[in-house]
Parts: structure tokens; C-alpha cells; sequence
């Protein structure tokens, strides 16, 4: 029971992914307003959303729009209506690293992004970052990737391109999602990366199976291990350089190189080839040192579920691309009646 009062309240423009909202503090009840959808009276559209502690994580009271007018219908984002369920508010520490619990999969496609089905994506969302286990897929089990293409209750995909496909068709097994998006998972230090491709080319380009978010000057440490090839690469430092979320280039010619391959199943057990921050500048002086490799910045707040499909997000709580949305949140005394 809490003696302590605390308000906080914010706007924001929907980009159709979930919403992260750090906070000043733990909350018990969250409040949201879809102010486009409010005006619009689009049939489906979600217009109100209301969390309070005892509620389930992702649930929320939501009213919303049964017909294309400003009549409004009372329902709850687990309970759902016109076919589907919504994504309401959970809270999140940043810190946590704990993965969410086992889920079920039943297949996974041998390709180079494999594609895994499940019955259950649960809250999962474009950019997620999940880590699948027990599958056939050996030198895959056990690893984090980001993750794209989710279709709800049916499928998702390994977001970076592995060098070579696993090998073999993977049957049933389990993932967790290991963080939300790639935004707090990017929070976690240091920031090693476990390595998807490297090209044979000059500058040769690196993909990570995690969004890296590593800066451009920052300089990391390869480490290739045998199985992986490209061995003439092992224990470099090397400086990154015109970066995406996915890839970097580094100033190596890898032309000669042995070729980077993911291993296959028949090698597991294996060490993965990995990116290591170390933040030197080239010449070791030290005027960039870490480049935030090392900068821990956690945070406690909420998460504003949106989905992986447009109907999905019309009813949730994260609202859809361009939706005006504006939320109060409070931590409040609270009493228990018997």
C-alpha cells in the first residue's frame, strides 16, 4: 500500500510501433486518450484506455468505437471484439533481463532469416529482440536477434541475414522475448553484438543479429572464432563506419579473406563470432573512450502496446501511425477493503 502521491502526464504522436515512455516513477494506474480517434468515429478505432496495477500486464478497460460513429462500446483489450485482442499498457524496467516466459514453436525454415510459427506472438512486435530455444536449429538456440515480418498468432522472422541458412529445418521448440524492441535492449552493457555476416569486400560490411547501435569512430574488437571462417579477422581493432541499424563497414579489405559462414548444426557446440566494444580512438589515445559502450542508462516506465497489424493497432493503446494520443499516470494512495 502506497502513502505517496505523484501525477505524471504526457502527448505523443503515434509512429505505429509501441511506445516506451519512461517515468519518474513506479506507477499504479495509467490513463490514455486517442484524441484522433476520438474525432474520427472510425468503426473499431479504440478511443480510451485505463490500466490500474491489479490488471494483468498488456490488459486495459478500452472504450471504443462499435459503429463509424460517436456511440462508444465497453470492452477490455484481452477480452477484444470485432475478431481480435489489443495491446493495452504493462510496465517495464529497463534493467530487467530477465526473458519472458517459454512459448511454444512448432517450425522454423531453413533460410537464411528463418521463419518461426508459433500460435502465440503474445506481445510481440516488429523489432522485438527474442531468443529462441530447444529447436533443431542448434547454432541459433540460445542467441538473441532481432526480429521483423511478425504475423500475429502465426509467424516471425529473423530480422539480419545470417551468412548461411542453419542447415536444416527446425521442428518444435520455445522462444522468449528478451526485450521489447532493440531500444531497451540497447540500454544493456557492454554492448556486444553476436556476428550474422561479414563480407568478402573492401571496406567490408558487418551484420549483427541484434540492431548494434554503435556510433560512427567507435572502435570494437572482432572476435572470429574457427568455426565461423574468416579467421584472418580474429582479434582486430577496428574503427565503425557508415552505419545502419543492422550493418557497419570497417576499413578491412577482406577481398583474400576466407569466407564468414554461421555454422551448422554439426558444429554445435560453437563460440559465436562477436563485435566487442572498446572505445580507443585508432591512434589509443583515448579522447573516445567507449563512445557509450559503457554508459548504463536504465529506466522504469510503461509500454503503450501497439501490434503487427493494422487492425490490431486501431484498438490498442499505442495507437496507429499519425494518432494524437496524450496519457496521465499516477502513483496513489491506495486502500485494501475486506
Amino acid at each position: 500500500m502506497s502513502y505517496n502521491s505523484l501525477t505524471q502526464q504526457g502527448e505523443f504522436t503515434s509512429d505505429g510501433t509501441d511506445k516506451i515512455i519512461p517515468l519518474r516513477s513506479d506507477v499504479d494506474y495509467v490513463d490514455i486518450w486517442n484524441l484522433t480517434n476520438i474525432a474520427a468515429s472510425t468503426q473499431w478505432a479504440g478511443c480510451t484506455w485505463h490500466w490500474q496495477r491489479e490488471m494483468a500486464a498488456n490488459d486495459a478497460v478500452t472504450n471504443f468505437h462499435a459503429a463509424a460513429s460517436q456511440v462508444t462500446s465497453l470492452s477490455t483489450c484481452a477480452i477484444g471484439y470485432n475478431g481480435a485482442t489489443y495491446n493495452g499498457v504493462r510496465l517495464i524496467d529497463s534493467s530487467d533481463r530477465t526473458p519472458g516466459g517459454a512459448v511454444a514453436v512448432t517450425a522454423g525454415t531453413n533460410a537464411t532469416q528463418p521463419v518461426y510459427s508459433t500460435a502465440d506472438t503474445g506481445t510481440m512486435s516488429d523489432g522485438a529482440v527474442v531468443r529462441v530455444s530447444q529447436t533443431a536449429h542448434d547454432t541459433i538456440d540460445g542467441l538473441d536477434f532481432t526480429v521483423d515480418t511478425v504475423t500475429a498468432d502465426t509467424s516471425f522472422r529473423l530480422a539480419n541475414t545470417i551468412a548461411t541458412a542453419p542447415g536444416v529445418v527446425a521442428g518444435t521448440g520455445y522462444y522468449r522475448i528478451v526485450a521489447p524492441n532493440t531500444t531497451v535492449y540497447n540500454m544493456w552493457y557492454p554492448k556486444k553484438r553476436v556476428i550474422a555476416n561479414i563480407t568478402q569486400a573492401s571496406p567490408a560490411v558487418v551484420t549483427t543479429l541484434v540492431d548494434h547501435a554503435y556510433t560512427t569512430g567507435q572502435l570494437v574488437r572482432m572476435s572470429i572464432p574457427s568455426t565461423n571462417g574468416m579467421v584472418e579477422l580474429d582479434g582486430q581493432l577496428v574503427t565503425v563506419t557508415n552505419i545502419n541499424a543492422s550493418t557497419f563497414s570497417i576499413a578491412v579489405d577482406t577481398t583474400g579473406y576466407t569466407a564468414f559462414n554461421f555454422p551448422l548444426p554439426a558444429i554445435s557446440p560453437y563460440t559465436p563470432a562477436q563485435v566487442l566494444p572498446v572505445g580507443e580512438t585508432a591512434n589509443v589515445t583515448y579522447a573516445n573512450t567507449l563512445d557509450d559502450a559503457m554508459l548504463n542508462t536504465a529506466f522504469i516506465g510503461m509500454i503503450l502496446g501497439a501490434g503487427s497489424s493494422a487492425a490490431v493497432r486501431l484498438g490498442s493503446a499505442g495507437g496507429t501511425n499519425g494518432d494524437v494520443i496524450k496519457w496521465v499516470a499516477g502513483k496513489s494512495f491506495a486502500t485494501d477493503i475486506p
